[in-house]
């Protein structure tokens, strides 16, 4: 996938690929429709395609009004964005990805009850699996 754009991203942060996705980031909204047309350009010429019916954007500017087009095709805007387990939230707070960590600590608890609460497992091997496996999910929840 780096060889494909090698003359089309911009420095870190303002273009991150990781795998098969792409963020880009600009300043204004014309920028940002310019740069994905230009990827997409560029994925045509090497036989692959931008998945547009996938593929959102998201603004801080919650006035603004217009889309962005690829193609013809109206791009869907989105309040929040999630990218590796992180979420971006168009107001700039914090509660999707508090809410989102807390359920993650919850969800790996749950998966656990029935080995954390089972009587024939000894208890040293009980604290063994949560200091393991439940405790970093909940500390990685309580860093925001």
């Amino acid at each position: 996938m780096d060889a494909i754009p090698r003359d089309l991203p911009q420095p870190v942060p303002w273009t991150l690929l990781y795998a098969d996705d792409v963020i880009l980031a600009c300043e204004d909204k014309d920028d940002l429709e310019r740069q994905v047309q230009a990827w997409c350009d560029r994925l045509t010429r090497f036989g692959l395609k931008l998945n547009v019916k996938k593929t959102e954007y998201l603004t801080t500017d919650v006035n603004e009004s217009g889309s962005i087009k690829i193609n013809g095709t109206e791009l869907a805007r989105t309040s929040v964005f999630k990218f590796l387990r992180s979420a971006i939230a168009s107001d700039g707070g914090l509660t999707v990805e508090v809410n989102s960590r807390v359920s993650a600590a919850w969800s790996k608890w749950r998966s656990l009850t029935g080995v954390l609460c089972d009587r024939k497992i000894p208890e040293h091997l009980k604290s063994k699996i949560y200091r393991a496996v439940v405790r970093p999910v909940a500390m990685y929840g309580a860093e925001c």
